[in-house]
């Protein structure tokens, strides 16, 4: 096998490992969660690699056995993908300051198929490249009681999430790091 083949090979196979590791791993690194959070993605090059490392081989049958199954599998993943993506696909709702470098993220999806909304809120504290982000609460307006009011900041390390039929959800940060000791949650 030529030294290009191996060489692809190798890089084929760690884009899947890491599609794999993307998939199962939940980071609260701002840099990896929205820029290498593309596992279907990842799994599409790691198939075109394999193909492109099997045309270095000698043995046309195994060839062409390995560039279909290739082929098959980047199909594969860019159908789950697209599909992921249409019933997964948020917007943002904004950002609600808070003290120093935090922020409230919010961001509004449908639920499932139907034309229920989901609020998802998230705590992000601005660091640059070691930003870090972790889930507060997620609001399913299917009961309109339960649908996401607003939020706001009670002081350097509490926040308040108010729901429509003017319920609170108090909820506490840890003053070190920020990270959220609870999270609220209604239907999601």
């Amino acid at each position: 096998m030529p030294t290009r083949s191996l060489v692809l090979l190798a890089a084929s196979l760690l884009t899947g490992c890491l599609a794999a590791l993307v998939y199962v791993q939940d980071s609260d690194l701002v840099l990896l969660s929205e820029h290498l959070n593309h596992p279907f993605a990842l799994g599409v090059l790691a198939c075109v690699l394999m193909a492109l490392a099997a045309l270095g081989l000698r043995w046309r049958w195994l060839r062409a056995a390995i560039v279909i199954l290739a082929g098959l599998g980047a199909s594969v993943a860019l159908f789950v993908g697209a599909v992921a993506a249409s019933l997964t696909a948020t917007e943002e709702a904004g950002f609600v300051d808070g003290p120093g470098p935090y922020r409230i993220r919010l961001q509004q999806s449908t639920a499932g198929l139907g034309p229920d909304t989901t609020m998802r809120l998230s705590i992000r504290k601005d660091d640059g490249l070691r930003s870090r982000e972790w889930h507060l609460g997620c609001f399913n307006d299917d009961d309109p009681d339960d649908a996401f009011d607003s939020v706001r900041w009670t002081g350097p390390s509490s926040v308040e999430i108010r729901v429509v039929d003017g319920r609170t959800f108090p909820v506490a940060l840890d003053p070190a790091s920020g990270r959220p000791q609870t999270t609220a949650s209604l239907n999601c």
